[in-house]
């Protein structure tokens, strides 16, 4: 109390030291001073920091928000600082070491040329016949020629001299003479996010805040005075797409500088029309970060003529319909990227609260580009039955054994369609959405490089910090991946990257994510009318079987499981038959329903199918504890913990493959095992944040 009464009676002046809560009159205008991280943000007194929807475009709101701040997507800029520090480590330590390299090159060149003048010089002091027949004046300029050679072996030497010192400096991020790592905010508005990237990422050498409007530019200037960031962050008044197309083309010819190395795209709205700036502004091996606050459009199948238009795909209905949103802006990123020759690499890729934010790292290689086709897919989904879908590769990307034995990819045609008009589960029409992105959404050893900040990280500046770490985790665990290590690279066009060489490896350009999406057992449940199935005896007998399971970022009670749709469905259907009998009465006709339970496995005697007795499935119970007490359950080295939540503890084969048939399908034994079921939870964290106060979403668009 005594603090307020002190601002409103002495307000602070601009050139004060900034702090939360203090009070700013400049230029006869009053300010109060919000903090978000490290940052002090200027805004007029009364901002409204949410918006009521019914109120939505009144006047009054309007007037309350004639700057834009909305403290909901503080975890956006939280995580986007933490993210842009962990790949600007891996680009700074990559830079010093292709530095190094190219000095070594240089020094072996220079020892050669020198070496071989000192060869030549000796020969020609040796041969006493051809001195005596040279004249005077050729005798003199053959010692003037050697009188000036070690002053040419200086000149060469010094700039290694030079250059060593530069070399150094990488080492000490604080030195001016470091390498340049340069970041835009290509819609900054009030410099909130350029602040802040200035303020809390140490080698960052300069930021640039552009925006369109004049007066968001004039209170960026405000606010970077006040934060005295003059000397790091550019405000730029423009057109964001104009200003990423000067960097076209224009690097070492007189042009605007070097491109950037990390680009953030958080328009209102969509950010398709920035991209293709963007990818042509970001250096080789550039970031890009890019937030779609449209999921109106690419999270549901009310537009799916605006989603074509603009992400180039159709969407999905259905209870998965974030993952595909979140494919759909990549597929966005990478067909624009791929006509540039530059290939795209998701480090991470999120779904949260009313937007999308995804992380990306790109490269100049035409040979990556080349997988593209591969990694995009068709999506058969069957959104008004049972929920299951069948993927469609718009292309097959093989390996080939060349006549030395040398692998190499070929790229073909892929055979379609991969799945029948109507659903083969439940016999109801199936719909086509994408193209869309078919590769992995996270690089694993990016989301374990900010997890390892966290520990140390100051919770007063990253306030969000509990769920950053619940969502990185949970992200993580939902890699499905077929291989063991995603690093390993066959082709031969591109040089594979290992973790040992990178911190942040670069991942296989031709890997696929053949087990995309995710689904609720709940939803199941409901679709076969009985007793809602726990998640963890599901788990369980996914385990029991050899599948592994998982849990999506997108939603609460999520599965995600590398089984077939015919094992869930079995699953289910056994679910019904063992624990929770429903009469087929309540299978009426024309209902999914109805259609997956045509599909049952006929048993005349339920104890005749079930021959083991009590004391089998006691001694099978208790071989199946000795061999789980024996492997353990420790999670991989470095991998920040993923086995809390990943496969069994019990390491057995699959059961069951599509071309097996029914009638081995009916031959499966089903246990709903809940212990096995139970995901490892070392430690509490807060995956699924509910909304701490109504009214929490979007805000209107600052006039």
């Amino acid at each position: 109390m005594a603090e307020s009464s002190t601002t409103t009676a002495a307000p602070a002046s601009l050139a004060d030291p900034p702090r939360a809560g203090q009070h700013v009159l400049h230029d006869g205008k009053e300010y109060d001073t919000a903090k978000e991280g490290l940052a002090h943000i200027l805004i007029p007194p009364n901002t409204a920091t949410s918006v009521d929807p019914k109120k939505l475009g009144s006047d009054d709101e309007e007037q309350k928000q004639s700057v834009f701040y909305n403290p909901i997507q503080q975890f956006n800029r939280d995580l986007s600082v933490l993210a842009i520090r962990a790949y600007g480590e891996d680009a700074i330590a990559s830079k010093a070491r292709k530095y190094t390299q190219e000095r070594l090159k240089e020094k072996r060149k220079s020892e050669r040329k020198r070496k071989a003048r000192s060869e030549n010089e000796g020969a020609a002091e040796g041969n006493d016949n051809k001195r005596a027949k040279v004249n005077h004046k050729a005798e003199t300029g053959i010692a003037e020629k050697a009188e000036g050679t070690p002053a040419e072996e200086a000149v060469e030497e010094q700039p290694d001299q030079t250059s060593g010192e530069t070399q150094q400096n990488p080492r000490t991020n604080g030195a001016s003479k470091g390498p340049k790592f340069r970041i835009l905010d290509a819609l900054s508005a009030t410099g909130l996010r350029a602040l802040r990237y200035a303020h809390e990422i140490p080698f960052a050498t300069s930021v640039t805040g552009n925006d369109l409007s004049p007066s968001a530019v004039d209170a960026m200037k405000l606010n970077i005075r006040h934060n005295r960031l003059e000397h790091k962050i550019t405000p730029v008044t423009g057109n964001a797409v104009a200003h990423m197309y000067q960097f076209v083309g224009q690097e070492g010819v007189g042009g605007p500088g070097q491109k950037y190395d990390v680009i953030d795209l958080d328009p209102y709205g969509t950010a398709v029309p920035f991209l293709d700036g963007a990818v042509q502004a970001v250096a080789d091996g550039g970031l890009l970060c890019v937030t779609c606050t449209d999921a109106g459009v690419f999270n549901s199948n009310s537009y799916p003529e605006k989603a074509y238009s603009q992400y180039g795909g159709l969407p999905m209905k259905g209870y998965h319909s974030h993952e595909c949103g979140l494919r759909l802006i990549l597929h966005a990123i990478a067909t624009t990227a791929a006509k540039y020759g530059i290939s795209i690499e998701p480090l991470l890729s999120l779904s949260i609260d009313y937007y999308a934010r995804v992380f990306v790292r790109v490269r100049k290689s035409p040979a990556d580009v080349k997988f593209l086709a591969g990694k995009q897919m068709l999506v058969y989904n069957c959104d008004s039955g049972c929920g299951a879908w069948t993927k469609q590769f718009l292309a097959r990307n093989h390996v080939q054994v060349g006549k030395k034995g040398t692998e190499y990819f070929k790229y073909s045609f892929a055979q379609g369609p991969s799945a029948p008009p109507h659903c083969p589960h439940c016999g109801f029409k199936t719909h086509l959405s994408g193209p869309m992105w078919g590769g992995p959404l996270h690089n694993p050893a990016f989301i374990e490089k900010i997890l390892s900040y966290l520990p140390a990280v100051d919770k007063d500046t990253y306030q969000t910090m509990d769920r950053i770490e619940g969502m990185l985790r949970t992200a993580h665990e939902e890699l499905l991946f077929e291989t063991p290590s995603p690093y390993a690279c066959t082709s031969n066009s591109a040089e594979p990257s290992t973790p040992g060489q990178d911190e942040i490896p670069k991942m296989d350009p031709a890997i696929v994510d053949h087990h995309p999406f995710f689904f609720s057992v709940s939803q199941l449940s409901r679709i076969m009318h009985c007793q809602a199935l726990p998640d963890a005896a599901f788990k369980g007998a996914m385990r029991r079987l050899g599948y592994r399971t998982t849990r999506s970022h997108c939603k609460p009670g999520t599965v995600k499981t590398d089984a077939p749709w015919e094992v869930v469905w079995e699953v289910m259907r056994e679910w019904v038959r063992q624990r929770s009998p429903v009469k087929d009465e309540k299978f009426r006709v024309n209902t999914p329903g109805r259609g997956v339970w045509e599909k049952r496995r006929v048993v005349e005697d339920v104890e005749m199918a079930n021959q083991k007795t009590e004391e089998e499935k006691s001694e099978e119970h208790g071989e199946r504890k000795t061999e789980k007490e024996g492997e353990g359950a420790e999670p991989v080295s470095g991998s920040a913990d993923e086995a809390e939540n990943q496969v069994s503890d019990v390491k057995i084969e699959k059961q069951w493959a599509p071309n097996d048939g029914l009638e081995k399908l009916h031959k499966l034994e089903v246990v709903f095992d809940e212990e096995l079921g139970k995901d490892k939870e070392n430690k509490k964290v807060v995956r699924y944040q509910m909304n701490p106060r109504a009214n929490w979403g979007p805000m209107g668009r600052a006039k």
